[in-house]
């Protein structure tokens, strides 16, 4: 049970975190192509959504340790 939900919820941060990458990079990549008011706002609320990205990814990361822990104590013997 411990390794399952371990790497479930460190797979799933992986998946999230390469998403946002993945658009924060195309979004960047057609920066030569569009340039316009359109363009500059599509970028801020990506660069916004990357902030708010590192944050989730982080609590993340915060949780599966908290997780390890639970179960290294759970599994100590009485």
């Amino acid at each position: 049970m411990k390794d399952v939900s371990i790497s479930g919820l460190k797979n799933e941060l992986e998946k999230f975190r390469l998403s946002t990458v993945k658009i924060s990079e195309r979004v960047n990549s057609v920066g030569n192509i569009w340039n316009d008011d359109n363009y500059a706002s599509l970028r801020s609320q990506i660069g916004e959504l990357a902030k708010v990205s590192r944050t989730v990814i982080e609590s993340g990361e915060r949780a599966y340790q908290s997780m390890d822990k639970f179960f290294n104590i759970a599994e100590e013997p009485v």
